[in-house]
């Protein structure tokens, strides 16, 4: 990040999430919420502490049953580290890697216009994880008739036509059957 970077929850995204302290020195335990902790959690990597409001450097790393021990700059005894709980790190979006192309972090695909064809189907709204695949929550305040105020439609290729993110559009094949 910047240092002329003027931070707000908008423009940034959270990567993990402090869930207690770990030992006498300061660790933190860190419940990872990216799909690249091994850039976002290394050594000298910058985070911003949201509870404090500033950036923090990583001094050490490692992982402990499931959950990330950092070791923060700034952070040196058990009690600094315990008031940290519950308190998010975040990166700001011009510091994520990019990804493939046809690849989507979910907060560029929250809030685009859905279409099929030229039918209006509702604004992406909201992205559940499943197992298998995503499945995107679309809603419209104001349903047309034969559709329902809320579509649930499997992130699948077979569904998914086309994302036009400077247009803010998403184009999707529904399956048959799935208004029924």
């Amino acid at each position: 990040m910047s240092a002329k970077h003027q931070y707000s929850p908008d423009d940034m995204i959270i990567v993990g999430e402090i869930t207690g302290a770990h030992g006498i020195k300061g660790q933190v335990k860190v419940e990872c919420l990216t799909d690249f902790p091994e850039i976002r959690f290394a050594p000298g990597a910058e985070l911003f502490l949201e509870k404090q409001q500033r950036l923090v450097k990583i001094l050490a790393s490692s992982l402990h049953k499931g959950l990330y021990l950092l070791t923060l700059e700034g952070i040196s005894d058990r009690d600094m580290a315990q008031s940290l709980l519950h308190t998010y790190l975040r990166v700001g979006r011009e510091d994520l890697p990019p990804l493939p192309e046809g690849e989507y972090y979910h907060f560029q695909l929250i809030g685009l216009a859905v279409y099929e064809g030229e039918r209006y189907l509702g604004q992406l709204v909201d992205i559940m994880e499943t197992g298998a695949n995503d499945v995107y929550v679309i809603k419209n305040p104001e349903p047309q008739a034969g559709l329902p105020a809320e579509i649930l439609l499997p992130a699948l290729q077979s569904c998914i036509c086309r994302v036009d993110l400077p247009a803010e559009r998403m184009e999707v094949k529904i399956p048959e059957g799935l208004l029924d």
